[in-house]
């Protein structure tokens, strides 16, 4: 996955492999998971489920960034991007997301309306794609 973030200055917090967490999480900058996690995962501006995690939690946070396993669901404000690693069962809100070739997906994803209007043309290995947002 193509890091659009930058950890390296804000990081508020890892849990590394040997760390399982049971319960409520709170954070502000970002925050990198490579461990096993159940609970609640609030506030932080960027939450990264690294490609050894294992993460069932409900996540209300700005980013996020999975190459791991992630179950669950995400309500996330800003934009979501599963790797090719990712493997998500997970109901997601969001209003951008992102998924490379290779990642898992089984769920339902809401777009939200006011950055997901009109059509918008997007790339794939077989020319281009125009999604049409539901008239809902």
């Amino acid at each position: 996955m193509k890091q659009r973030h930058d950890i390296n200055g804000n990081l508020s917090g890892f849990l590394d492999r040997d760390i399982t967490l049971k319960g409520d999480l709170h954070f502000e900058e970002t925050l990198r998971i490579d461990e096993k996690s159940e609970g609640t995962i609030r506030a932080g501006k960027t939450l990264v489920v690294g490609e050894t995690a294992e993460v069932n939690a409900d996540i209300e946070v700005q980013s996020l960034y999975v190459s791991g396993s992630l179950r669950g669901s995400a309500r996330i404000s800003d934009r979501v991007e599963l790797a090719s690693t990712a493997r998500v069962a997970s109901d997601l809100t969001t209003s951008i997301l992102v998924v490379e070739e290779g990642a898992v997906f089984e769920g339902h994803c809401s777009m939200s309306k006011d950055k997901a209007s009109g059509p918008r043309e997007v790339g794939n290995r077989s020319g281009d794609v125009k999604i049409f947002p539901s008239s809902n």
